[in-house]
């Protein structure tokens, strides 16, 4: 016997007490199945699946709108067809997690690579190899007036530098850190800086803990790779102020500020699934997952965007290309903020 029923309905609803009638399958005030019938192994299991498939066709649905129909499932779900599409809150936490996971799985891979190139070159000729020379060892800058040749492989005291406040003096400072500590593991920071001629101060021994954690001497290679794997994370932070922007460029008395949020998190629900997927291709091909990223960013999520905005607020194609300028123009600053506030904090992080 099916729990639906109508022997086994009854006037009162089990879950909130409101008044039924033997008509209603479900509660009208809470949504619940109106059954007075035991549950079962049988029911447990038919409604597990029940439940699930419902779940599983809102997805389906959805992800069918987000490749097919750019912006279609973020206005269908602003109208009210919620039952039709996955919530676009809990889709994007979704996938983020997802994302983190992959990009983190992607880390390791690539380090595990690192090692393991290392651990071979090693083996292979032990008695010649330099361990500070392991990783890139060209030419990181020439000095203008005397003409010496800086490398990221050496070890060099305070006083060669003319310009310590230059970028790449910057660099060579910590590559300098790094490389003696590889060879003096067992000094403090307080003993490298004065025997390498650095003032004690608190940014010099922070810069020197940060460079015994280096894995190479590529610093702005790495610290780049560190900031690219926050990004995901700065993306879900800045959710609410982006669709800010959104409501600034869009301004439309049709639409509140939770509609710009909804189509928010859609249009980056559908760039982090596409991330997603070129992670899992760099795992096979680093420079083919390369090229896809920088080919998304530069064509194919701009072009999605433009289809999204045009789909969702259904403007005019020239006023949709005059909001999309706009919009673009308002990222600028907020985006160029974003970025050093994650740099600040990704460095202190790191």
């Amino acid at each position: 016997m099916n729990r639906k029923d109508k022997k086994y309905r009854g006037t009162q609803c089990i879950n909130c007490e409101t008044k039924l009638d033997v008509s209603e399958k479900y509660c009208h005030a809470c949504g619940q199945l109106n059954s007075t019938k035991k549950l079962t192994i049988r029911d447990f299991i038919e409604e597990f699946f029940a439940n699930f498939y419902a779940y599983d066709s809102r997805l389906r649905n959805t992800f069918f709108s987000l490749f097919l129909k750019p912006g279609i499932a973020a206005r269908e779900f602003s109208e009210g067809k919620r039952h039709h599409h996955a919530n676009p809150f809990r889709l994007f936490l979704s996938i983020s997690i997802i994302l983190f996971i992959v990009m983190d799985i992607g880390t390791r891979f690539n380090n595990s690579s690192e090692e393991k190139s290392e651990t071979e070159l090693t083996k292979s000729d032990s008695t010649k190899i330099d361990y500070n020379k392991i990783y890139d060892t060209g030419v990181i800058e020439v000095d203008k007036k005397t003409g010496k040749e800086f490398h990221r492989d050496s070890i060099y005291k305070a006083n060669e530098f003319n310009d310590p406040e230059n970028l790449g003096h910057l660099t060579l400072r910590i590559t300098t850190f790094r490389n003696y500590n590889l060879k003096n593991p067992q000094e403090t920071p307080e003993v490298a800086l004065k025997k390498l001629g650095y003032e004690n101060n608190k940014i010099n021994r922070y810069i020197y803990e940060k460079a015994q954690n280096l894995k190479s001497n590529d610093v702005l290679r790495e610290v780049g790779d560190y900031i690219l794997g926050k990004l995901p994370f700065l993306i879900f932070l800045s959710i609410p102020f982006i669709a800010i922007i959104f409501w600034i460029a869009f301004y439309d008395k049709r639409f509140n500020y939770t509609d710009h949020l909804v189509f928010s998190y859609s249009f980056y629900s559908f760039m982090f699934i596409c991330l997603i997927l070129y992670e899992i291709v760099g795992f096979f091909s680093d420079n083919i997952s390369k090229f896809l990223i920088g080919t998304s960013f530069s064509i194919l999520f701009p072009i999605y965007l433009y289809k999204s905005l045009r789909n969702f607020y259904q403007n005019s194609r020239w006023k949709t290309i005059f909001k999309f300028l706009l919009l673009n123009i308002l990222f600028i600053p907020i985006s160029l903020l974003a970025i050093f506030v994650l740099m600040v904090v990704s460095i202190i992080l790191f």
